[in-house]
């Protein structure tokens, strides 16, 4: 009897382990989607091939192949001459931007030049098919395409024309000369924004083949930048050609703070910078201040005001007529007013970044609008945005106060599944599913724990079919980007080096800059105040104080305290800065003397800081040694 209780019950337990082990089998495979990620359960979504053999979404080449004049294209992405009539042109292009030109009594007015001199050379060129009067007046809706204007000042100068008015902010001179039209909170770190700017502008993606970039791509060369010689203040009138412009420079807050947006009262025309032609960057993924949608609300309310019949714009297709410029504008502020106030919205429901990002979508009718395309950056990123903007980074999520480090948190991920070749299974697994999202992230905790060749090779496959099937061409661009890099095809650059012009032109910003790199274990117990004299008075210290450094730029407080004095060109500053070369070995070059202290208490100074460019081991700063020689050459 006993015995035969005995086997009943081992088989009851049994039944139960049984039942126990086949619902836990349940639970570790099977998962409920319960929001929509177009980069989960994407395996039908079939890919499509541009011309160029780039691989893209149905929806991405049906919008590329509409028709230059369909109003459902908000952007040019062909080289395009548009007659508005009445003297006014549009240039659109494949790359970012359009240029607009009117033609006057005897001469042409041009707006913006492009973002390198290859812009600037298809736009003077069709511009030249048209008229051939003389350029009088170049005029910048702000910093990021003036850099085409050397080439068309160059083409004129031939013609004998040499008196051309460059009209912009009163702002645009100071920021092109210390920032490069890319600024940021803290410009000690300026050189990792313009990183991130490259790595989203397809620097890194080829010409041809599934991952190739087919818009929005900037590919920075020699700036072309001519300064402005006719700053406009808001309100201020000015004719040039026979053509009377009223200029705006207060209330036009879109990406920068130094927009000029031009009426012409006599053409019932506004040049601006405000109407996009897809979903306005509010945030855009390569970082920079936050751009306040209601400030861009507002922008748009200005172009309202002045009631134009015309409407000429840097990034969107031009329209004419009354009643389909103010319905574009209507949309268009709509379209900011629903992300905005939706968001707003979430989060006084309590919601908290990663929710709003499912939360906030666009109703149909204004994601069929052609200027609310989200072909530029996705609005999923950009309410996250406005949260962060008013409360910071915490989610209010007591749990995530003190968080994991990656690495930690990647390594007990890895644990807590099983083990890395059973992450590896998954992530396979999620992969062959299309839920490519899911791979992805396994993939990151794969390479968090082993960065081997097999781990980033999952990494990549995933980051690839998020990247062919991403609308927006700033996320293509980061996906692709990464993957390239993860596979080896590509080294990407995480601060670019300063420009030497920027330097040598405001070499004291950048010896202040330079008191970030102090190493905090090697300076404790150091006291030593550097004094670097560049010359004409150029003279500026920095004060080192254990771990912490002072930049002090008073002359009598440098000659009181300072107790090693370095003299150099500005020249010199450059290669220091940017790590290309060493104080001790530009002192035996004599391109560094000391002029106070020794030179063995020079070199010691200095070797409290720890070197942000490494020129010998860092692939992505090799390679861009490479293109520059290969640049050169080709020049």
């Amino acid at each position: 009897m006993k015995l035969g209780f005995a086997i009943v019950f081992l088989c009851l337990i049994s039944f139960f382990v049984g039942r126990g082990t086949s619902v836990m089998s349940t639970a570790f495979t099977e998962t409920k989607q319960y929001f929509k990620n177009p980069m989960m359960n994407a395996k039908e979504d079939k890919l499509v091939s541009l011309e160029n053999g780039a691989k893209v979404t149905q929806e991405t080449k049906d919008y590329l192949n509409l028709p230059s004049e369909s109003e459902k294209r908000g952007s040019y992405d062909k080289l395009t001459t548009v007659n508005l009539g009445n003297g006014l042109y549009t240039i659109g292009s494949e790359s970012i931007v359009n240029s607009h030109f009117i033609v006057g009594k005897g001469g042409v007015i041009i707006y913006d030049t492009g973002d390198n001199a290859h812009d600037a050379k298809q736009f003077y060129s069709e511009m030249r098919k048209v008229t051939n009067y003389p350029v009088k007046a170049i005029i910048y809706s702000h910093e990021h395409y003036a850099l085409g204007t050397k080439y068309i000042v160059d083409e004129e100068k031939k013609r004998g024309n040499s008196r051309i008015r460059i009209i912009g902010h009163p702002d645009t001179n100071k920021e092109m000369l210390t920032t490069g039209g890319v600024s940021t909170l803290h410009p000690e770190v300026g050189g990792v924004l313009m990183a991130r700017s490259v790595e989203q502008f397809n620097l890194y993606l080829p010409d041809s083949g599934p991952d190739a970039r087919f818009k929005n791509t900037i590919i920075p060369g020699a700036s072309g930048f001519v300064p402005v010689n006719t700053p406009v203040k808001d309100g201020q009138k000015l004719t040039v050609a026979g053509i009377q412009m009223v200029f705006y420079t207060e209330g036009v807050g879109t990406d920068t703070n130094n927009q000029v947006l031009v009426h012409i009262p006599s053409k019932k025309a506004v040049l601006n910078n405000v109407m996009w032609g897809w979903y306005p960057n509010i945030y855009s993924l390569r970082g920079g201040r936050y751009r306040n949608p209601l400030g861009w609300k507002q922008s748009v309310e200005l172009i309202k005001k002045l009631k134009p019949e015309v409407l000429m714009s840097t990034h969107s297709t031009s329209v004419v007529g009354a009643e389909k410029v103010a319905q574009r504008l209507q949309n268009y502020q709509d379209g900011l007013s629903y992300v905005l106030d939706q968001t707003l919205k979430g989060i006084a429901l309590g919601m908290g970044p990663d929710e709003l990002r499912y939360f906030v979508k666009l109703p149909e009718y204004l994601s069929e609008e052609a200027t609310l395309i989200q072909n530029y950056g996705p609005i999923s990123t950009m309410a996250p945005r406005i949260f962060t903007a008013i409360f910071g980074q915490f989610n209010r999520d007591a749990t995530t106060l003190f968080k994991l480090h990656p690495k930690d948190e990647a390594n007990r991920m890895v644990m807590s599944m099983g083990g890395e070749a059973r992450v590896k299974y998954l992530a396979d697994k999620a992969y062959r599913d299309g839920d490519y999202q899911w791979s992805c992230q396994l993939a990151r905790y794969l390479v968090d724990v082993n960065d081997s060749k097999d781990n980033r090779k999952i990494k990549a496959n995933c980051l690839n079919e998020i990247g062919y099937r991403s609308l927006a061409t700033t996320a293509r661009s980061w996906a692709l980007s990464q993957a390239r890099e993860a596979e080896g095809k590509t080294a990407i650059i995480k601060n670019a080096p300063a420009d030497k012009t920027q330097v040598v032109n405001n070499v004291g910003d950048f010896v202040n800059y330079f008191r970030i790199r102090i190493n905090p274990e090697q300076s404790v117990g150091t006291r030593e105040f550097i004094s670097l004299d560049f010359g004409n008075g150029m003279k500026y210290g920095l004060n080192i104080r254990n771990a912490v450094v002072d930049f002090v730029d008073d002359q009598k407080r440098i000659e009181k305290e300072k107790t090693v004095e370095l003299r150099m060109k500005p020249e010199v500053w450059v290669s220091i800065y940017n790590n290309l070369d060493n104080v001790e070995n530009l002192i035996q070059q004599d391109l560094v003397s000391v002029t106070e202290g020794s030179n063995e208490k020079a070199i010691s100074a200095f070797s409290k800081f720890d070197m942000i460019y490494d020129w010998q081991n860092d692939p992505a700063l090799k390679q861009l040694v490479e293109r520059s020689i290969a640049s050169e050459q080709e020049d």
